[in-house]
């Protein structure tokens, strides 16, 4: 009997102690009136941009906020943000403030007002829970995460999912093609972020760049030239290259866009007055 009673006691202090170190969803701890959570805005719209402070109630050890968080603006021109990864607090102390990862979903509006409030809330939208928990924990940095949630909920293209040579970009970006259907297309951007005056996200390309493929069916001096969609052209290349032979080529096609206006545009090489190829791209 004594051997029975120690070893309950045993097992009741073992699943006592695995029980207080397991993380608590933060939903739950909400819930369960365990702590009292506030959270605010430092004005950013990615990267470390809510602040919460957490009043510990029931004495828990840690508490996750889960990759896929929604922290809803009280204005409803600034942006909501959501969390890409699972993110861990230590709770040390009987109140702790944190900073918190989260970015913009709305591009179209405001960037969070400084000290604003936010409602924590668990997403909705499928296909923002599904490209949050991809990004979880990948250690892809901050504005390559904000160039793939824009791809989910706009009208963008995976241009901007782009580094040379890292494998796992390439994987994201056919991961975002399969989950919105979009096409994976043949050139690379470089678009980054700021914020003007009135708090609106800009976003800007410098260059645009991709390896052209083309077949040449008549032999001739090839050129290239840029247009703008109503067919202006913008940008007529000097200098001409001789073709004396028919089949496939290709070449690494670089073009600086700073500054540029935002629209559809196209590369097209010509032979004579012949258009041998045409190739499409958009700048953000």
């Amino acid at each position: 009997m004594k051997t029975l009673i120690l070893f309950s006691s045993v097992l009741f202090l073992f699943s006592f102690s695995k029980n207080s170190m397991q993380n608590v969803n933060v939903f739950d701890a909400i819930k369960n009136n365990q702590i009292h959570l506030t959270a605010t805005s430092n004005g950013a719209h990615t990267g470390k941009s809510i602040v919460v402070e957490i009043e510990n109630i029931k004495n828990l050890k840690s508490i996750l906020i889960p990759s896929g968080t929604r922290f809803k603006s009280e204005f409803e021109g600034d942006q909501d943000l959501i969390t890409v990864d699972d993110e861990m607090i230590a709770l040390n102390s009987s109140s702790i403030q944190h900073k918190v990862n989260g970015f913009c979903v709305q591009p179209h509006n405001s960037s969070p007002t400084n000290e604003s409030q936010f409602t924590i809330a668990k997403e909705t939208n499928q296909n923002l829970i599904k490209i949050a928990k991809y990004l979880d924990n990948k250690g892809f940095n901050d504005d390559l995460k904000q160039t793939a949630l824009w791809c989910v909920v706009e009208d963008d293209d995976v241009s901007g999912i782009y580094e040379d040579g890292n494998n796992e970009v390439r994987k994201l970006r056919e991961f975002i093609c399969s989950l919105t259907g979009k096409e994976n297309v043949w050139y690379n951007s470089d678009p980054t972020y700021s914020i003007d005056e009135n708090r609106n996200i800009i976003q800007e390309t410098t260059k645009v760049e991709g390896l052209l493929a083309y077949t040449v069916t008549k032999t001739g001096n090839m050129r290239m030239q840029v247009l703008k969609e109503n067919g202006e052209v913008i940008r007529d290349y000097d200098g001409e290259m001789p073709i004396s032979h028919l089949g496939n080529y290709n070449f690494n096609f670089s073009l600086k866009v700073s500054g540029w206006e935002s629209g559809k545009y196209s590369v097209q090489l010509k032979i004579g007055n012949d258009v041998i190829h045409t190739e499409a791209f958009v700048i953000s």
